[in-house]
């Protein structure tokens, strides 16, 4: 299923919800969210987690594997959970060119 399609799915609330708790994980509104925001970000929420699961996230949602997770990568992730699906394996093979 593409991203736009899983996109209409969701509801204008559910789509409010993820784009709050975007701007929590990229404090610096960058655009981006990076292992340090999400691990302060849990720390700062008293949510239990280790550096292990913070990278198995990041690296999940990473979909162009640059390192940090973009809107559309927060969002489109976020999406397939709100809709009960499971997100596709990330893609471990580099791009040539790419970082």
């Amino acid at each position: 299923m593409s991203a736009e399609s899983l996109l209409k799915q969701l509801k204008p609330e559910e789509i409010a919800e993820i784009k709050t708790a975007f701007k929590e994980f990229d404090k610096d509104s960058n655009g981006y969210i990076t292992s340090d925001e999400m691990h302060e970000c849990l720390r700062r929420s008293h949510v239990s987690h280790d550096n292990n699961e913070i990278l198995q996230v990041m690296k999940n949602m990473d979909s162009n594997r640059d390192g940090t997770v973009s809107f559309d990568e927060y969002m489109t992730f976020m999406a397939y959970l709100y809709t009960g699906q499971t997100p596709p394996a990330p893609n471990i093979t580099k791009q040539k060119g790419k970082k």
